[in-house]
């Protein structure tokens, strides 16, 4: 129970730790994107400017533009107002179609012209697509010489998202190693408050152990006590009534002291399966063989349905799988009415054996699912049944949890409940 606990501590805070942690990652991340976007933007726009003020004071277009192509990865356009081409770029793939792409976008708008070039002195900075779907920027300046106007388009490639991929590593790595510190003093803080939780629990499972195992000593005594008063010469019908109500109460609280020392071994981690071969046509038809003799005395009709084809062997604890179908069987003879019907149905479904216990009794309510296997819970909250006490289902699924299995329950159509035990086939070794 505690170890269940503390792994569901350790998942939900891991789970919340990591969510905000990833949360923040990507703020921070896209934030931080956003920002050296708007940066190379912004240097765009200050070198169409800068070029701008050059080209007014300077003809050497040629060297310049090379420079900015090798140093920035620039493709430019310069021509006259006549359309007269003073110079191209040549060194990105489709410089030309790109910068025919964008000229064409940008006389879409007609709120560019402004001079008699048709372009105004400075386009802004614009973002378009070319051929092959990359998103560029592009800029047209106007620029005014002693020979006249010149146009100068620029375009450059936009940084994608992997341009950046050295920042996002660097906050990626910042991330998890403040994932992995808080995870780790996540974990130690858990450790010590579960600390007093685990010792408490700890003594309630010591004197569970210790007050069982004293108690099954007087209990034999009483047992013995019993027989002797039935088997002496003087007891009476009266008497011996009495002492069979004796003896169905020390079974009652021998099993009680059975199953609270077969939990508490499992909660101390203490438990030993003895695994053997088991032919499970044998173990099924034994198990209906037992409990057919008491369905016979409360009228119940109980029916086994098995494969025609004999079970292959199986590897596993032949008593405890016993022991966990006989505790659905006692269940549901105990829940069920006179004239109804049982059905033991077993198969290997999927490479799991799969075992079935249908009654037709009171049946589960939806919240009681919820709790059933709780130890101590009982749905019949006046605990008028004093057959049970509530820990039946609990030793079930702790025993099928140990063997790697599962417990499923449903309804019944037309009323009753319905346990389906699946345990993984293990073939004999």
């Amino acid at each position: 129970m505690i170890r269940n606990l503390k792994r569901k501590l350790y998942f939900l805070f891991a789970s919340s730790i990591m969510l905000v942690f990833t949360i923040v990652f990507f703020l921070l991340a896209s934030e931080n994107i956003e920002t050296m976007q708007n940066a190379e933007l912004n240097f765009v726009n200050r070198q169409a400017t800068n070029l701008t003020l050059l080209f007014e004071s300077s003809t050497n277009y040629a060297e310049n533009l090379g420079i900015c192509e090798k140093k920035y990865d620039y493709a430019f356009r310069l021509f006259t107002e006549h359309e007269k081409l003073l110079y191209e770029s040549a060194n990105i793939k489709d410089a030309a179609e790109t910068i025919d792409l964008f000229l064409e976008s940008l006389k879409s708008i007609e709120s560019t012209y402004s001079n008699e070039s048709g372009y105004s002195n400075q386009s802004g900075t614009h973002t378009f697509r070319s051929v092959n779907g990359r998103p560029y920027y592009g800029i047209l300046c106007s620029i005014y010489t002693n020979e006249g106007y010149l146009n100068l388009a620029i375009v450059k490639e936009k940084s994608r998202i992997t341009d950046f991929s050295s920042t996002i590593m660097h906050y990626f790595l910042i991330w998890l190693i403040v994932l992995i510190a808080v995870l780790f003093v996540s974990v130690l803080i858990i450790r010590q408050a579960m600390k007093p939780t685990e010792k408490a629990m700890q003594s309630q499972k010591n004197f569970i152990a210790a007050a069982s195992h004293e108690l099954k000593t007087p209990l034999a005594v009483l047992l013995t006590a019993t027989d002797a008063i039935e088997s002496s010469p003087g007891c009476t019908s009266h008497i011996k009534n009495h002492v069979a109500l004796m003896d169905t109460e020390i079974s009652r609280m021998a099993r009680l002291i059975q199953d609270l020392l077969l939990l508490s071994s499992i909660d101390t981690g203490n438990w030993m399966f003895h695994k053997s071969k088991i032919n499970v046509d044998t173990l099924l038809i034994s198990l209906y063989e037992k409990f057919e003799i008491i369905c016979q005395k409360k009228s119940i009709d109980l029916q086994i349905r098995m494969p025609d084809e004999c079970f292959p062997p199986l590897f596993s604890d032949e008593d405890r799988l016993s022991q966990i179908i006989s505790i659905f069987l006692d269940n549901a003879i105990s829940y069920s009415p006179e004239q109804s019907s049982i059905l033991l149905d077993a198969c290997i479904k999927k490479n799991h054996l799969s075992i079935r216990i249908t009654d037709h009794g009171i049946g589960i309510s939806a919240e009681d699912k919820k709790h059933i296997f709780d130890r101590f819970y009982r749905c019949d909250k006046s605990r008028t049944q004093k057959g049970h006490y509530g820990l039946g289902l609990s030793v079930a699924n702790e025993l099928v949890s140990l063997l790697d299995g599962k417990i499923y329950v449903s309804d019944t159509p037309g009323g009753g409940c319905t346990f389906t035990i699946t345990i993984p086939w293990n073939i004999a070794e």
